[in-house]
């Protein structure tokens, strides 16, 4: 009974498990009629030939992951978004909202990655996560960065949320924001008072041509399409797809990082001429730690800093890499041309010498011919004339 009881528990695990993370949908198999209109990808997805993947009809659009928190940048983000766009698939840029730094430092991390004249979508604010925020706080740093990039970008955010996180935590303060919901079930999101959703993310284990791990499916909503996230058709100053603002909002102001991660202010200096012994004694140790901390700060700063240079590295490595991948496709394809023409060239050439030889036999034959009935005709004169003299002789 016990180990029954065991598999019972393991399989209702294992059922949980596949269940919160969705069922795998192969786009490939014939025996399934999938409809989506577009996926999201990360470094997750690896390198992704996109070459392949474009061929894919159902996909209208991609969103590309360019930045989390302050610091972070997806190193695969610029070589994504260029050849997707080379291959004609609609891209746009998403940053993922971290609590643990400032808003307007993960706001300035997203606008040195993602450039306007590369976008053809709205960015999207990818909202997970709230940890050391309450409500209210989150959605004060969620008003201000959808506020930052309404101001830079011309035009609202796309915030990207689940069914259940949106309906606890941002149902009261952005039902007028285009929606894009994640929810792995066969039923479609129901969002608080009936609140109107873009996208829905159905499913994390889709199977695409040209990506070699699962990759995020989503659809429109019905009565939506691409207009509805076109950066060319929701600019906020023009009447497209995005709904007006009821009232004017009162500036918010930023919420800091959790208080753990914040620094005290530091005491008043007290005078040490009116100490006692045991109180120098805690200024002493109290101010060794705030050294110790300041000390820890300067560290991780140069470490950030460190971290920077070797992600501006890496990127600057990775466009190199490419651009020596593309020169030597190119120098191949110039060579794969050179060598066709070279042989069109010799078959040409053989064509004409071959013409050539066909055309001296023919001509040595006539000539041949020719002497053959020369000769033939002298040997018939040669019947009439000869016998005569030999008589007379």
């Amino acid at each position: 009974m016990k180990v029954l009881r065991q598999i019972a528990y393991l399989g209702l695990m294992l059922a949980f498990a596949i269940t919160a993370r969705g069922q795998v949908v192969n786009t490939d198999s014939a025996t399934q009629s999938i409809t989506y209109d577009g996926i999201d990808v990360s470094s997750y997805q690896k390198d992704i030939d996109w070459s392949t993947t474009a061929k894919d009809k159902n996909i209208k659009f991609v969103y590309v992951k360019a930045t989390e928190g302050a610091t972070h940048t997806s190193r695969h983000y610029r070589v994504n978004i260029e050849n997707a766009r080379r291959h004609g698939v609609k891209v746009g840029s998403y940053h993922f909202l971290r609590t643990s730094s400032r808003i307007r430092d993960q706001f300035a991390n997203f606008t040195r990655s993602v450039k306007k004249s590369e976008q053809d979508l709205i960015p999207l604010l990818d909202v997970e996560t709230m940890r050391g925020w309450t409500s209210e706080q989150l959605c004060d740093s969620v008003k201000l960065f959808a506020d930052l990039i309404e101001q830079y970008y011309g035009c609202r955010p796309l915030i990207y949320t689940s069914s259940s996180f949106f309906n606890k935590h941002l149902a009261s303060r952005f039902s007028d924001y285009p929606l894009f919901i994640a929810r792995y079930a066969k039923s479609e999101p129901r969002l608080t008072g009936g609140v109107k959703w873009i996208l829905w993310q159905f499913s994390d284990c889709g199977r695409i041509k040209g990506i070699d791990a699962d990759v995020d499916l989503c659809r429109f909503n019905k009565g939506c399409g691409m207009d509805d996230i076109l950066m060319s058709k929701n600019r906020v100053s023009g009447s497209g797809g995005i709904p007006e603002r009821k009232k004017k909002e009162p500036e918010k102001v930023e919420v800091p990082p959790p208080p753990a991660k914040q620094q005290a202010e530091p005491a008043p200096v007290p005078d040490p001429k009116k100490m006692t012994k045991q109180e120098r004694k805690a200024y002493e140790e109290q101010k060794k730690r705030q050294e110790e901390e300041e000390k820890r700060l300067r560290e991780e700063e140069k470490k950030r800093a460190k971290e920077e240079a070797k992600r501006q590295a890496e990127l600057e490595k990775q466009k190199k890499e490419e651009a020596k991948r593309l020169e030597k496709l190119r120098k191949q394809q110039e060579k794969e041309a050179r060598e066709k023409a070279e042989k069109a060239r010799k078959d040409s050439l053989d064509q004409a010498r071959k013409r050539e030889k066909d055309a001296r036999v023919s001509k040595a034959f006539q000539n041949t011919t020719n002497t053959s009935r020369r000769n033939q005709q002298s040997a018939d004169n040669d019947d009439v004339f000869y016998p005569t003299r030999s008589r007379k002789k």
